[in-house]
């Protein structure tokens, strides 16, 4: 190699590396990180949720609209114009790897796409869809639920980045729930042996 052919790929490593922090300091981060928790129930019910934990931020998260006109509302309320994602960006997902009664109702084992319908008083909805390969509720179809039960959301303090997770649990049951804002939902699951 020429000492002409070095200086330029001199140059160029220089380029690359100086370069390089510019182009990490560019990247994007989503909002609403994702997230995943997972329990195991009795000897061997594996459940785990997928999600993407928005914050509050200062938002009156259960009252304002979203900055995009699409969403509307950025939690909708009784199913209008569509049940909540129950989380951010793609639809939040429950998975049973055994059958399961979820508030005492069956559930067969696989992957749900976990949808909610909050209401200003009273017991909210919670949904477990069939069709778990869509973005938020936009394709929501009632004709693919699983299961609707209805559960009693609770006060709770102040969680800022919403999150998901198990209480309560004992040998083949446990809670599994939603915590945002000032509101906890949870619903029971046991662990069909």
């Amino acid at each position: 190699m020429n000492l002409n052919s070095l200086k330029i790929v001199a140059a160029a490593m220089a380029v690359a590396v100086l370069a390089a922090p510019a182009n990490a300091q560019q990247k994007k981060y989503k909002a609403s990180l994702p997230a995943s928790v997972s329990q195991t129930l009795g000897a061997d019910c594996e459940i785990s949720i997928s999600y993407h934990r928005p914050g509050v931020r200062g938002r009156d998260i259960w009252h304002d609209k979203s900055d995009n006109a699409v969403i509307g509302r950025l939690v909708p309320h009784d199913e209008d114009p569509r049940p909540w994602r129950a989380g951010a960006n793609n639809a939040t997902t429950i998975s049973f790897s055994k059958d399961v009664k979820v508030e005492g109702e069956d559930l067969a084992a696989g992957t749900y796409a976990l949808f909610m319908v909050p209401r200003e008083e009273g017991d909210w909805t919670v949904i477990f869809s069939k069709n778990v390969k869509q973005w938020g509720s936009f394709r929501y179809n009632k004709d693919e639920d699983a299961l609707r039960i209805d559960v009693t959301p609770v006060d709770a303090p102040h969680q800022d980045w919403l999150v998901y997770g198990f209480s309560d649990c004992e040998n083949t049951t446990g809670n599994a729930y939603l915590h945002w804002e000032k509101k906890k939902v949870s619903f029971q699951i046991e662990a069909v042996e």
